[in-house]
């Protein structure tokens, strides 16, 4: 059986959130970084070339910084 790949070398592909300009419709695309929606075919209205839309992102928070905007400790959140 061959040993899983390191970390540094797994392609991380984040999930990104699309919206059509026309309906409104909204998808998630796992796609690489750098991708955009312009390629992007509604499933509603078949409408090609969605935006994408700034989504939150969950972390936790160890100190006074985060990459992510985390929440303060006690919000029930971080």
């Amino acid at each position: 059986m061959p040993l899983p790949k390191p970390v540094a070398e797994v392609a991380l592909m984040p999930l990104y959130e699309y919206e059509c300009p026309d309906c409104g419709a909204r998808i998630e695309v796992l796609q690489k970084l750098g991708d955009d929606g312009e390629s992007l075919k509604c499933q509603q209205c078949d409408r090609v070339g969605l935006r994408k839309l700034i989504s939150g992102c969950v972390g936790k928070v160890t100190d006074s910084s985060s990459s992510c905007g985390g929440f303060p400790t006690g919000s029930g959140f971080a």
